[in-house]
């Protein structure tokens, strides 16, 4: 019996597995801190998905005003109730266990793709 093993092949699924598994789970934590997030206008919201890359997993808020919001002050609620300052810090120590359930099932399902 003979086996043989396209390294090349297995390579390349399992680096477009982790893209997969990395960009489901980079748009499921932003959806996640962006229902933490502080809400006046929404353009800081709006900055998140227009600055962030996905596909390294860096999310950025970047309004002038941003880094202010993010660690200083209260958080208004009357907007969005849910809203907290640190809101990225909020969400990954109530999420990151749902996120990294995210990232496992999308790499695995994407590995069983042909």
């Amino acid at each position: 019996m003979n086996v043989w093993l396209e390294m090349a092949r297995v390579s390349l699924r399992l680096t477009r597995a982790a893209a997969e598994a990395q960009l489901a789970l980079s748009a499921e934590a932003l959806a996640d801190c962006n229902r933490l997030c502080k809400l006046d206008t929404g353009k800081t919201i709006a900055s998140s998905h227009r600055a962030s890359n996905m596909f390294l997993g860096r999310l950025v808020w970047d309004t002038p005003y941003a880094r202010h919001a993010y660690y200083l002050g209260e958080a208004d609620t009357s907007k969005n109730p849910m809203a907290s300052k640190m809101w990225a810090h909020k969400a990954a120590a109530l999420y990151s266990d749902k996120w990294l359930n995210t990232a496992r099932r999308r790499f695995f399902m994407s590995t069983l793709r042909r």
